[in-house]
């Protein structure tokens, strides 16, 4: 490609400018150039450097034909060529007849088609600006080698890019590093480059090279290193001190067996002294803290293996009562992490019953606290939790350094004691309700067969008609409350067998199909292919499957109609236990969220005139039946999805 600067794309001010002002342009151009009529081949204009190349002046180039400068151009060839084309290389004929390669190529100017603006540029120049920028790269290149050298994790890596670096930059081709062994009183080399100069010094050495120091051939060798120089017949040696002046830690040296040093050969030694230096150093400071570092972490998982060993919740103090650690089961408990609780006062983490800082003061005294019991304190979330506390103070060299405090958290205990009451007043209640609801159905009976005979004897177009109806309705729904308290407060045991639940469901919808009718209604049952039986109780689950269809034909009864999709199905429990699940969903309005994970306790309705026990029974004969039974609702609809086990003919009973 050529290098030839791109005039042709500069937009000319003019569609035909004058040639001096194309004269001006092209003596702003580093390089020879020459302004061609392309049809005639005459030159039109000449900058100042092809003045100097050719030693033709601007005037007798003008009156010249362009291929009058090269020896044997093929013209019409090179006319044809492509301005992007790879350039000529030609032999120019000077005005004083002497001869000169160089290199041509050429551009067209768009807005005038006849003219060529033509580079020449001698290939003599060209070799040696590559030359010039090889070197410039490798310059470049070294001094980035120099910089991430001391960046190297491994210090014989970074020693040796920086030898590396060293020998092309100083051209020198034997190079050596040395450092101090206090333990030997010695230098040691650690890194060369070459014909290896001495492996050790004597340290003495360190006080005669405390300056750049260069030996040459005919100069006295004053330290062993120029002695060796000489030995080996090398044309120069340089060294420089490795540190600081008063603390001195090696020296580098350079030497060559051909070429003379350069005059920059010590003030550029000194540059790469340092990056030694540098990398030498850190090194040393890596090491050091490594091995601190270590020592930290070894101590660190003694501790955090102590606290994670502990199965309370466990939080360390300093002296001065401020957090430095906390177990995972103490950052659960009081819900605060460890980087947020480190540093911070006790107090403003370990909040609740005023005996515990007295408690944890006694303790930096010397004092321990055992099982301090029945402790209220505060979650971050602001809960309370009874708690257990041991305070115990942290001795070193007898002296108290600090505290650990551990926190039994008794909150599980206490939910597990409180339940346990619930149970227990749920139970006697359950009890006291059931006789409640025996020695009142007896006396609702006897009311509701007076209404009848009351209904039966008066006329029917008699005005009383209308309240012994209201009555009646009233006693009926007595009745069936009734029924369901005693339902949900007597344990039933249930006779399990085989049952297709498929079958069972669709003798149930044609027995409720005159009640789904009127309810405008439409059914969709969905049962998968073999799906299999499941373990349960025919009565008892038709009780369940009904109380769910009412519920969906309530839930649709202000929309005048709906459709009730019941799904059976066959899939795997998380425990890889084979279940069917049945699915009876509704187009209703759905579930109000603050009652979704409520739906199933007692007495939880959505509908006005609702016992809410409809579906804690059905959960509780669900759960005999070792089921599950969910719920999920939205805008638009609501799903219940019950799952019952396969039936096994082992699990029968």
């Amino acid at each position: 490609m050529s290098n030839l600067p791109q005039l042709s794309n500069i937009p000319l001010l003019r569609r035909s400018p004058r040639l001096a002002e194309i004269e001006v342009l092209l003596d702003l151009f580093p390089t020879p150039m020459l302004l061609v009529e392309s049809r005639q081949k005459r030159i039109l204009l000449a900058n100042a450097k092809a003045t100097e190349l050719t030693t033709y002046t601007r005037d007798e180039l003008s009156r010249m034909k362009f291929p009058m400068l090269f020896v044997n151009m093929d013209d019409r060839g090179y006319w044809r060529r492509q301005p992007n084309e790879v350039p000529w290389i030609l032999t120019l004929v000077k005005r004083n007849k002497s001869q000169v390669e160089v290199q041509v190529s050429h551009n067209e100017i768009q807005s005038l088609a006849d003219w060529m603006l033509v580079s020449l540029e001698p290939v003599s120049q060209i070799a040696q600006r590559e030359v010039e920028q090889r070197r410039q790269e490798e310059l470049w290149n070294c001094l980035h080698t120099l910089s991430v050298a001391s960046q190297q994790d491994d210090l014989d890596s970074a020693l040796s890019m920086i030898l590396q670096a060293s020998t092309v930059l100083t051209g020198a081709s034997v190079l050596a590093i040395y450092r101090a062994d206090g333990n030997n009183l010695e230098l040691r080399r650690c890194a060369y480059l070459g014909p290896p100069l001495p492996e050790s010094l004597p340290s003495q050495e360190l006080i005669h090279a405390r300056t750049p120091h260069l030996w040459r051939p005919g100069k006295r060798p004053h330290i062993s290193l120029d002695y060796a120089a000489r030995s080996a017949g090398y044309q120069y040696l340089a060294t420089a001190p490795l540190g600081q002046p008063n603390a001195l830690i090696g020296l580098m040296a350079i030497a060559d067996t051909r070429i003379e040093p350069d005059e920059q050969i010590q003030p550029l030694l000194r540059v790469l002294a340092g990056a030694v230096t540098t990398a030498l150093q850190k090194h040393a400071l890596a090491e050091n803290l490594s091995e601190k570092l270590l020592e930290q972490q070894r101590q660190l998982n003694l501790r955090e293996a102590a606290l994670q060993a502990v199965r309370d919740s466990a939080i360390v103090l300093s002296y001065n009562l401020t957090i430095k650690a906390m177990n995972p089961s103490a950052e659960s408990t009081l819900g605060y992490s460890q980087q947020e609780a480190f540093g911070q006062p006790i107090e403003k983490i370990l909040i609740g019953s005023e005996t515990v800082l007295p408690a944890i003061r006694m303790a930096l005294e010397g004092v321990p606290t055992l099982d301090q019991t029945d402790i209220r304190l505060y979650r971050r979330s602001g809960e309370a939790f009874l708690a257990q506390i041991s305070i115990i103070p942290v001795l070193e060299k007898e002296s108290v350094q600090g505290a650990v405090v551990l926190i039994q958290d008794q909150s599980e205990q206490e939910r597990i004691q409180n339940r346990a009451q619930q149970l227990e007043q749920r139970a006697l209640l359950g009890e006291v309700v059931a006789i409640f609801a025996h020695e009142v159905r007896n006396p609702i009976s006897a009311i509701s067969s007076g209404l009848q005979l009351l209904e039966y004897n008066l006329q029917p177009e008699d005005p009383n008609q209308e309240t012994i109806s209201r009555l009646k309705e009233d006693c009926d729904r007595l009745k069936d409350y009734l029924n369901s308290v005693l339902s949900f407060s007597r344990p039933t045991e249930y006779r399990m067998g085989p049952l297709d639940l498929g079958i069972h469901l669709k003798h149930l919808l044609d027995r409720m199909k005159p009640k789904i009718s009127q309810a405008n209604v439409q059914t969709q049952l969905q049962v998968e292919d073999d799906l299999p039986q499941v373990r349960g109780n025919a009565s008892a689950l038709e009780q369940v499957f009904t109380n769910l269809i009412v519920n969906a034909l309530q839930a649709m009864e202000d929309k005048k109609g709906g459709t009730l999709a019941i799904k059976l199905r066959r899939i795997q429990s998380p425990g890889e236990r084979e279940e069917v699940e049945i699915s009876v969903a509704d187009d209703g309005p759905g579930i109000p969220k603050e009652l979704i994970d409520r739906i199933f306790l007692p007495f939880v309705t959505t509908k006005s005139n609702g016992t809410g026990l409809g579906l804690a029974i059905a959960k509780r004969i669900i759960t005999a039946h070792k089921g599950n039974i969910i719920v999920e609702s939205f805008p638009g609809g609501t799903v219940f999805s019950t799952r019952l086990p396969v039936y096994v003919k082992s699990s029968d009973g």
